[in-house]
């Protein structure tokens, strides 16, 4: 397929996706300039402006079926954060917990928005699109290892996807893992969750689970005069003093952040507004890294060689945050 039919059959697909979820959305636009792969959405009521973004196409260039499918998938999956995902409380949690949090619930989460998709009937083949998306990232990439802790969070959006009865080819390293009790408890939740809230209080209970294990596995350290030093299992703190909002531990750690820094609810957040950004150190530096449960990455990866070649030459702005350019004519 070249390039111009591969937009054009992107766009037609949706646009019945569109029509046949009535009144969720209000507006829908597909962006063909994007230095990276996307979605922007904006929720007032019951009405959803949504931009689903792609890094520009070569429209002379030919692009394999196999690509236009993933595509769909991806775009279907991006359309499904903005139905089913609400911000502020995986916001909320990042903000108190730190970054690993936030993979966390992003790998809670993406089974469960996909499910909700595919039992909305708003796209029938879904579940082949998602489960084909699935199947071509861990063919490409391979799988993780059962004991790295920074891949927990992909580990969770495959094998929450298994849960969903997808076709993974790929086994099962779960019981593999040295966390494979809080993993398995987490999945089990997750897949009966019915909103972001309570996938976020899921991923704070296992990252406690996890960091639990670690104290008790840790060795002694210093000149043995003196109590080991252990990892804390309390969000990151400024300055050694709590943040003000934290919970007391029951799970409601997710609440409204107090007044002066409301969460912004189901806007898209910037950077400047990022509440990851505002004042609070990051989850322990070890679990840092790791793949991205997102599929953003893979699609922008497949899409590399079918760039157009302005892409190549010159860096687009991202998207909402133009850069102003001095041109000079002679």
């Amino acid at each position: 397929m070249l390039g111009i039919d591969i937009k054009r059959g992107v766009a037609s697909t949706l646009e019945r996706v569109f029509a046949s979820s009535g009144n969720e959305f209000d507006k829908l636009e597909i962006l063909w300039g994007g230095k990276t792969a996307g979605i922007l959405f904006k929720r007032d009521g019951n009405k959803l402006d949504a931009k689903v973004i792609f890094p520009n196409i070569d429209e002379t260039k030919h692009v394999s079926h196999d690509v236009f499918n993933n595509l769909i998938g991806y775009a279907l999956h991006e359309l499904g954060h903005a139905w089913y995902t609400e911000n502020a409380p995986w916001d909320n949690a990042r903000r108190v917990w730190g970054d690993y949090i936030g993979k966390l619930i992003n790998g809670l989460e993406d089974p469960r928005i996909e499910q909700r998709v595919i039992d909305s009937g708003h796209a029938p083949n879904a579940r082949v699109l998602f489960e084909t998306l699935t199947a071509s990232i861990l063919e490409r990439d391979g799988y993780v290892k059962p004991d790295d802790k920074r891949n927990i969070p992909f580990l969770l959006a495959i094998e929450g996807r298994r849960l969903n009865g997808y076709d993974i080819p790929v086994a099962s390293v779960v019981d593999a893992s040295p966390w494979a009790k809080h993993i398995k408890v987490a999945l089990r939740k997750a897949h009966t969750a019915c909103s972001t809230e309570q996938i976020a209080k899921i991923a704070i209970e296992l990252y406690k689970r996890i960091r639990e294990d670690e104290k008790s596995t840790e060795p002694p350290t210093g000149d043995g005069d003196s109590p080991p030093t252990e990892p804390p299992t309390e969000p990151p703190t400024e300055g050694g003093k709590p943040p003000d909002d934290v919970g007391d531990g029951d799970g409601d750690e997710t609440e409204p952040p107090p007044d002066g820094d409301k969460g912004d609810g189901d806007k898209p957040v910037e950077d400047g507004d990022d509440p990851v950004k505002k004042g609070h150190k990051k989850s322990d530096p070890t679990f840092d890294g790791g793949r991205d449960p997102e599929p953003s990455k893979f699609i922008e990866d497949a899409l590399s060689d079918v760039t157009a070649l302005a892409d190549k030459r010159i860096e687009r702005p991202t998207y909402g945050k133009p850069k102003i350019a001095t041109f000079t004519w002679e």
